[in-house]
């Protein structure tokens, strides 16, 4: 390159991986270069070659540092004097040379034989989009009983692009015909369909039987598969049912006359259209056809051409076009529905054991687990099993890692076994199928089974890395990426299931996912897939949905992060219950200074009239479900009131108080109407501590994957005398939070601790695998060495003299005395009676850590409790 500028930089670099070296900010502010992406060149301006340009190198995966590193080294290097830091990019090659490089294009002529290029228009997209005529099968929108008159819908706004997107797709199809305007009382938003309750009654197609196509195929030498556009446009919606599908935009109402995207049922209406065009052709026993795929298979060539020639006919006919790409013509071997089909034979389409096939050598133990782990769940499909893993569970345990020729034979032989044709289930007609699907940070894993004679069989499995793309996407995004290239990687199973398709993920977000909402473009065009697709989404913690996980998170594909966590983003309306102390005097208080409309915040009437977010309902006006408080301090103060003082809130803080409060109330500016009458509170200023941090920061353990798995144990002593107690054991529970108080004495035994931990924990919560405590006695005795041995309980005791440890039960110590100090009688020899209120105080408040409380996150809601009058 032609520069004229020499810089010495000192570098302090300590040696990595094989990665590229970007030039940081600093270093871009100093030279100040001027890049033109079109030419691919670079201009300085610090030195008089202003206008001596070189050229942008091509990337060449191949052009890599070759020296040798030592394995965990990574590459940064530091500039001492400016601040300079240039980082290493992972992967930077690759995903430059992918860039440049260009997939090449096949003509048509290339991708379509001589003997059927007459039919090029079949061929064409200018066509593909005009009206159809009227037909017998027609799509009917058929509603379950009861269902609603009416389905309205807000009109959102849209930047200029999407304007101008939706200007250019209504002027379109309102010229062809494909869409009218319309005054129907049913309107979704518009890129999506809204579904919601059921209110569209399924019909179900039943794939065709494998050994069915088996038999047809016998003797078969020519195989040309056919892949129809599949636009549903193709197809009339039935005449009178057009409203039923009408979208809302800021142009208007508008109804569709074509089968678009989104409506359920319109593969059933597809598939019936193709039967009923190819009836003759499928009776000869010669043409096969599931939904957009055709296959025509013949033993003599001749004979072939003119089913082909026929074929191409009735689509043209029928105004059906294909997708030249994705055709072939007279090959000798073709993948149909997941199988592959040659003269004389058919088996497993080995894309659908890549998962396994493609499992990488462990490199290390944790690598080795994931593997044995997934092999595991499938074990008894598996000979010799125990015997086969012999070599590799020998590594598994405290022995040195050793990776040698019998364990690098063990591995191959067991992939091998895994991958032969007797693990894989056929799918039939009739059984129940189950998708797992799941992602980490890299890639995405998934495994596709059927229930047959009783039990579960894997018919498929999918392991795939994410693209640098989908890997920016957000984890809500990631998990719904997955199930939807599981879905269209094993669409021609499921799609036509007699039964609802059981969809596990781990993330309980996607449930929410199918209501009605806002979604963006990504999120609208998965909706319009799902659509077309009948399933039940299944919500499996990571513990249960292991084997999508684990083919998700082979060595392969991994990033280096751990984004695995259970990560809840449910609808409002779960989120809310009848939980505060309301009485129906108090609503009825809400609703006499709802009347005085001089009392209601400023903009209240106008989101009223306008529809953005303010409903009323029997006198009392809503804001997101949530009763709407008009200006009035005495009622506002009374409901905070309740929130604070009840003796089931315990008078907590500013923030926990208002989530209180937000279960069912709302009203502007409400935090700081909080913050005045906790100020106030002449309990709180009487009875709270200090809650500075410590002089010693916390050290918070690893948080466990289910709820009371990981507990902590502490006992607070030095208690006065109250029935017969006088010490307080506290549990809690590190996953939820949740806490249990239960009262002892000072010198409760190791028996007596394993009689709580049997009545307490394991009669209502199972028996959990992690103990923290400290090194009391009733802890750490023998006795209750040799019972977590035999309960397979980890032990995990304190530092002497050091609480840190758990810090976690500290802080609940702190929040159970602030409670008992408000409430216990001027003696305080009540305590023990106040225990039950302090726990169901606690469980029922949100917890900083997870924003949600005890009682939501084990029970999905939280309970009622008992009104302020009683």
């Amino acid at each position: 390159m032609q520069y004229c500028e020499n810089t010495l930089y000192r570098l302090v670099a300590a040696i990595g991986g094989s990665k590229d070296l970007y030039l940081g900010h600093d270093w871009l502010k100093r030279h100040n270069p001027v890049i033109n992406w079109e030419t691919g060149t670079i201009i300085f301006g610090r030195c008089s070659c202003v206008k001596s340009p070189f050229c942008l190198p091509d990337a060449d995966p191949d052009d890599r540092w070759d020296e040798e590193l030592e394995d965990g080294d990574t590459i940064l290097a530091v500039n001492m004097e400016e601040e300079l830091v240039i980082r290493a990019v992972h992967h930077a090659n690759d995903l430059a040379a992918a860039a440049n490089t260009e997939k090449p294009t096949k003509t048509f002529e290339e991708m379509v034989p001589s003997d059927y290029r007459s039919f090029h228009d079949l061929f064409s997209k200018e066509n593909f989009d005009e009206l159809p005529e009227r037909k017998p099968w027609d799509h009917a929108i058929e509603l379950v009983p009861n269902a609603k008159s009416t389905l309205d819908c807000k009109v959102y706004p849209l930047n200029r692009n999407e304007q101008e997107q939706l200007d250019k797709f209504l002027d379109k199809n309102l010229e062809s015909g494909c869409i009218t305007e319309s005054k129907s009382p049913f309107a979704s938003p518009f890129f999506f369909v809204k579904k919601k309750d059921g209110t569209l009654r399924p019909n179900r197609y039943p794939l065709p039987l494998i050994s069915e196509l088996i038999d047809k195929l016998q003797g078969a030498k020519y195989f040309t598969k056919l892949d129809v556009r599949w636009g549903y446009n193709n197809v009339r919606i039935k005449e009178g049912d057009e409203h039923k599908a009408a979208f809302h935009t800021n142009r208007g109402l508008f109804e569709p006359t074509v089968m678009f995207f989104g409506l359920t049922n319109s593969p059933a209406t597809f598939q019936w259209m193709m039967n009923d065009i190819f009836k003759d052709l499928i009776s000869e026993g010669k043409v096969t056809i599931y939904l957009d795929d055709i296959l025509i298979f013949t033993k003599d060539l001749d004979e072939h051409r003119r089913i082909v020639r026929r074929v191409l006919q009735k689509l043209r006919e029928n105004k059906l076009f294909l997708k030249a790409e994705k055709c072939e013509f007279e090959v000798p071997e073709t993948e149909y529905l997941g199988i592959i089909i040659s003269e004389g034979q058919v088996q497993m389409d080995p894309v659908k054991l890549a998962g396994i096939t493609e499992w990488p050598m462990p490199t290390k133990k944790k690598e080795l687990q994931s593997f044995l782990g997934f092999t595991n769940f499938y074990r008894k499909f598996i000979k010799n099993y125990s015997k086969v893993v012999r070599a590799l569970t020998q590594l598994t345990g405290n022995a040195e890692w050793t990776w040698g020729a019998a364990q690098n034979q063990a591995f191959q032989q067991l992939k091998k076994q895994m991958a032969e044709d007797v693990i894989l289930a056929i799918p039939n007609r009739t059984g129940r199928f189950r998708v797992e699907a799941d992602t980490s940070n890299g890639a995405i894993g998934a495994v596709l089974s059927q229930e047959q004679d009783g039990r579960w069989r894997p018919v498929a499995f999918m392991s795939k890395a994410l693209t640098a793309t989908e890997r920016n996407y957000e984890i809500y995004d990631k998990e719904l990426l997955a199930i939807m290239l599981a879905l269209a990687e094993w669409r021609h199973y499921l799609m036509g299931a007699l039964e609802d398709v059981e969809i596990w993920t781990d993330h309980q977000n996607l449930q929410y996912f199918r209501k009605p909402q806002k979604l963006n473009r990504r999120q609208a065009r998965w909706v319009t897939k799902l659509a077309e697709y009948h399933f039940i989404l299944k919500h499996k913690p990571g513990t249960a949905n292991v084997k999508a996980d684990l083919l998700s998170r082979r060595s392969d594909h991994d990033q280096g992060e751990d984004d695995n966590g259970d990560i809840t983003v449910l609808s409002p309306e779960h989120f809310r219950a009848m939980i505060m102390p309301t009485t129906s005097e108090t609503h009825e208080r809400v609703r006499t200074a709802t009347r005085q409309k001089e009392l209601w915040d400023k903009g209240i009437a106008a989101s009223l009239d306008h529809e953005r977010g303010i409903t009323e309902k029997d006198g009392i006006l809503y804001y997101d479900h949530r009763v709407y408080v008009p200006r009035h301090s005495a009622l506002r103060g009374k409901i905070i009131a309740q929130s604070h003082d009840h003796i089931t809130a315990g008078h907590p803080g500013v923030a926990k108080t208002k989530e209180l409060v937000l279960h069912e109330y709302w009203w502007p500016k409400m935090k700081k109407d909080i913050e005045s009458y906790i100020a106030g509170c002449e309990t709180c200023q009487r009875t709270k501590s200090n809650t500075q941090a410590k002089s010693a920061p916390l050290h918070p353990n690893a948080i466990p994957s289910e709820p009371w798995t990981h507990i902590s144990v502490n006992m607070v002593t030095g208690l006065p005398d109250s029935n017969g107690h006088d010490a307080l054991l506290v549990v809690v529970d590190r996953f939820s939070k949740a806490i249990i108080l239960v009262p002892c004495n000072v010198e409760l035994s190791a028996e007596g601790w394993a009689r709580i931990l049997r009545d307490h924990i394991y009669a209502r919560h199972g028996m959990p695998q992690v103990v923290i405590s400290d090194r009391g006695p009733q802890f750490v005795s023998a006795f209750m060495k040799e019972l977590y041995r035999m309960l397979d309980i980890t032990q995990n005791a304190s530092t002497a003299f050091h609480p840190q440890t758990d810090g976690q039960t500290e802080r609940v110590n702190q929040e159970v005395e602030k409670y008992l100090r408000i409430f216990i009688n001027y003696h305080q020899n009540d305590w023990a009676d106040w225990l039950p209120l302090a726990e169901f105080a606690h469980n029922n408040h949100a917890h900083s850590a997870t924003g949600r409380s005890p009682f939501m996150i084990l029970y999905g809601r939280n309970p009622h409790i008992i009104p302020d009058s009683l």
